[in-house]
């Protein structure tokens, strides 16, 4: 493995695929490593690499066993973005709403099943007031339809063995519909918990 000054400075897509070749080969530790370099190198450019480029770090320190580690990045993420982030608001709620899937899953992988509904439902969320932001009418009637809705609520609710919730659930994110983009994140997530963790 190259040491640290060997490695390709102002080179982020080598040190990228540099780091994603440690992940395959199950070198978590020098994956995790090499992915800090790349996001050095990343920030002395201007280019805005997205998202996924930033939530590679929370899911290999998922599988290197650190999931606080993770879960700091996550909302790092959340809260101070990534280098090159374009500062579009409706493109920033859509970078939210990948995170907010990401933490979904990630913890669905701890066995938080309950845990991550509210996550699922945010990504979902964060995902139409984008937008609706963007004033992206057909693609948001597409997103917000009925079946859509849910379809994302029995995933949620089966691998959280909540299903018995699925009505109320339905009717309280169609009444937050009513109200896009205007939303209050921090007491519909008190709801949501309320209603799943009982």
């Amino acid at each position: 493995m190259p040491s640290l000054s060997t490695l390709p400075k102002q080179q982020p897509a080598e040190l990228l695929k540099l780091a994603s070749n440690c992940k395959k080969s199950g070198d978590i530790k020098n994956a995790i490593r090499i992915l800090k370099e790349a996001y050095k190198a990343i920030s002395r450019t201007g280019v805005d690499h997205g998202v996924d480029v930033f939530l590679r770090l929370p899911r290999y320190q998922q599988l290197a066993g650190k999931p606080e580690q993770a879960w700091k990045e996550f909302n790092l993420l959340l809260v101070e973005g990534y280098p090159n982030q374009n500062r579009n608001e409706a493109l920033i709620g859509m970078d939210h709403s990948i995170i907010y899937d990401k933490m979904r899953l990630f913890l669905q992988k701890e066995n938080c099943n309950k845990e991550a509904v509210k996550f699922g439902i945010f990504s979902w969320l964060l995902w139409a007031i984008a937008l609706h932001k963007q004033e992206k009418k057909k693609d948001l009637r597409s997103w917000t339809a009925a079946k859509n809705l849910d379809a994302l609520l029995v995933e949620l609710l089966n691998k959280a063995n909540r299903t018995v919730l699925h009505d109320e659930l339905k009717q309280l994110l169609e009444r937050e519909l009513a109200s896009l983009p205007v939303i209050n994140f921090p007491v519909l997530g008190k709801y949501i918990n309320d209603l799943i963790l009982r």
